[in-house]
């Protein structure tokens, strides 16, 4: 009866680890809200990192062990965090233009980088406010985490948004 129960075990093991490499590896999350306000209001508080734990969730209440340190300014600026909860990592404007957006490059400690642009376009009334990142993962684990990656992160960028919104009113 062991014997039957380990080659279960290793069989499930074996087909968890096949599963792992045939899923889809490479991601794409994306959310966008209007804000009724100026593109260049919105790009100020998006293109100046020392400012997002003020209208992000990944600040302090989300995690209260996380330190930030933050380098530089526009293009080149990084963000660096350490957390007992979220771990270590940094975030890197590698492209920015006044009052359209930015591109940067998220990594964490561990994990393949995540690219990720913040687009501002500017509208009747407005601004629609494009939040996307991408990336890919590592299998055979990495892929299980991509089929919740949209509702995991999904919900930050809404709350992103939603902050970004009340700080540019």
């Amino acid at each position: 009866m062991l014997k039957k129960i380990a080659i279960v075990v290793l069989v499930l093991a074996i087909l968890f680890l096949v599963v792992g490499y045939l899923l889809p590896r490479e991601y794409s999350i994306s959310r966008s809200n209007f804000i009724a306000a100026s593109a260049d209001k919105i790009y100020a508080s998006v293109v100046d990192l020392k400012s997002w734990p003020e209208w992000t969730p990944w600040n302090a209440k989300m995690d209260p062990t996380i330190k930030y340190e933050y380098s530089g300014s526009g293009v080149g600026s990084i963000s660096r965090w350490t957390s007992d909860n979220i771990g270590v990592g940094f975030l890197e404007v590698t492209s920015a233009e006044e009052g359209r957006g930015i591109v940067y490059e998220l990594h964490f400690e561990g994990y393949p980088p995540a690219d990720g642009v913040v687009q501002i376009t500017q509208m009747k009334g407005g601004c629609e406010v494009l939040w996307k990142m991408s990336g890919e993962a590592v299998p055979p684990i990495g892929p299980y985490f991509i089929l919740m990656m949209d509702s995991m992160m999904g919900k930050d960028f809404e709350q992103c948004l939603a902050g970004l919104k009340e700080r540019s009113l």
